[in-house]
């Protein structure tokens, strides 16, 4: 292998790197607490409103409630993890198209 080979190869990587979107990682046992504490919430909201569909503000709040139930722990690395949650609910429900992380 030249070193115009090696070069090309590590551009290619680096340039694949930058280019490629940034994904969440979450196990799959987080997706799917955090999906039954939204529609158990989601349930209750219907329930106590007349079986009427929340709007998008009421549906962002319900994911903020969700978000904080699936995961109880405090600190810097349960805010960043509810984030996480968040974006995942958010994204998955059509209620924000990107949802960015703050």
């Amino acid at each position: 292998m030249s070193f115009f080979d090696w070069l090309i190869k590590g551009l290619k990587l680096i340039e694949f790197k930058l280019l490629k979107e940034p994904r969440i990682k979450l196990p799959d046992w987080v997706k799917a607490k955090a999906d039954r504490k939204f529609n158990k919430l989601l349930n209750q909201f219907k329930y106590s409103h007349h079986f009427r569909n929340p709007n998008k503000n009421e549906l962002f709040r319900i994911i903020i409630s969700a978000s904080h139930i699936t995961n109880r722990r405090r600190g810097i690395r349960a805010h960043w993890s509810r984030q996480k949650i968040r974006k995942y609910l958010l994204e998955k429900n059509d209620v924000v198209k990107d949802y960015k992380m703050r």
